[in-house]
């Protein structure tokens, strides 16, 4: 073993020796518990810092600890590569000082020695949530996109503190989103994944796969792929699902559909946007946050992302669509085209038939797991009271609730 490799091995064996015995028997869960808030420092050199200035989304070595308020987890030292996420917070100040930037933290594990926190997982996701004032926007959404069968992430929370040089940073609250990544692949889906791809920006549709071979980064492609580039260097299952698409007879379409998709469970996926008004989504304004995973038959999943910006109440109905809010009134953005398989769908009699019967499942789980009052749970933990902005969430779900039935009863379903 390499001298560089084995220091790295044995920091992370003292980290775990240091370590109560209780460790041993944590899982991926305890982190995302909905009931304490985690404890996490990030240290980095100046040398790091100065680079992450410079390159923001270029990894840096950094350690990493974490502990929750219980005491069952602490974990010191351990060796970790992070980078910055985001887009606007990014472009408008790539520092570690002055910005609350989301972090991307992958951590460093040998083959012999694992981290019981982790599970199976290898990275986190530290989201900032700086565009959703509740702070609970995503741990709402996600809990109910997981109640309707769609896969989506683990939500936890941290308080984060960021050492550079030993000077020490208070960055407050932030949300632990599990990644998708292979291991999230693993523990979802039963079958082999050939590809999970992610578009490369707003308004990117399946109409546009990009070449079937080329690159699998954003630098020259309309889709990122993720995960599987390396086994199946091609987009042949992504450009199979787009000529779909150009079938002219919707009869055709709705059957070529479930053959190169889950078809019920893309339903689902935009039946609960539509409820958690996720506008900036695959079936919303701008086309964007959303994830497609193939098997190895090429038959695509639809997964989310992006749910901090829901359960938003500024927006107008479009009235030609099924009760969808489109128009955002402080982007002026009129129609510009939401995906084209939701477009169809409404299109379509029986797949919208369909998804007006998805609402009604979705307005019936949100009240079978009880989605109010997990909105009250959760925010005790946060900060005591339920703040305004909590609230609206509450108010959301009944006001969205009562919409389904409208629709419902206007459609005869």
């Amino acid at each position: 073993m390499k001298i560089r490799g084995l220091v790295a091995v044995t920091a992370l064996a003292l980290s775990l020796l240091s370590a109560p015995a209780s460790e041993a028997r944590n899982q991926p869960a305890d982190i995302f518990s909905s009931k304490s808030i985690s404890q996490i420092t990030i240290t980095i050199s100046d040398k790091s810092a100065g680079k992450i200035a410079r390159a923001p989304k270029e990894s840096v070595p950094a350690r990493f600890a974490i502990s929750n308020e219980s005491g069952s987890l602490k974990y010191n030292n351990l060796p970790v590569d992070f980078h910055l996420k985001g887009t606007s917070t990014l472009r408008q100040n790539p520092s570690l000082v002055s910005s609350r930037p989301s972090l991307r933290v992958k951590f460093r594990q040998d083959g012999a020695i694992k981290l019981p926190f982790l599970g199976s997982m290898r990275s986190l996701t530290l989201n900032a949530m700086t565009q959703d004032q509740s702070k609970i926007h995503e741990y709402t959404a996600y809990k109910l996109y997981n109640a309707m069968g769609v896969p989506a992430p683990r939500v936890g929370y941290a308080k984060v503190t960021v050492v550079i040089g030993g000077r020490s940073y208070d960055k407050g609250l932030f949300a632990i989103i599990e990644p998708y990544d292979d291991a999230f692949l693993e523990r979802r889906f039963q079958s082999r994944t050939q590809h999970l791809y992610e578009p490369c920006g707003h308004w990117t549709d399946v109409t546009r796969p990009g070449t079937s071979k080329g690159t699998d980064n954003c630098d020259n492609a309309v889709f990122e792929v993720k995960e599987g580039w390396k086994k199946v260097p091609n987009k042949l299952d992504l450009r199979a699902l787009s000529s779909i698409q150009k079938l002219s007879d919707n009869a055709e379409w709705w059957t070529a559909m479930d053959r190169y998709t889950d078809r019920d469970e893309f339903i689902r996926m935009w039946a609960v946007e539509n409820f958690i008004s996720a506008w900036d989504s695959y079936s919303g304004a701008i086309i964007n946050n959303y994830y497609l995973r193939s098997d190895s038959m090429g038959v695509f999943t639809m997964m989310p992302t992006g749910a901090d910006e829901t359960f938003a109440y500024n927006f107008k109905m479009d009235a030609t669509s099924i009760g969808y809010p489109l128009i955002y009134d402080n982007f002026q953005i009129q129609t510009k085209g939401r995906g084209i398989m939701f477009t169809r769908c409404l299109n379509y009699k029986p797949c919208r038939n369909q998804y007006l019967d998805t609402l009604k499942t979705v307005k019936e789980k949100a009240a079978s797991i009880k989605l109010k009052d997990s909105v009250d749970k959760i925010s005790a933990v946060l900060n005591g009271e339920p703040t305004w902005a909590q609230l609206a969430v509450k108010n959301w779900i009944d006001m969205k609730s009562k919409d389904v039935d409208a629709l419902l009863l206007k459609y005869g379903r």
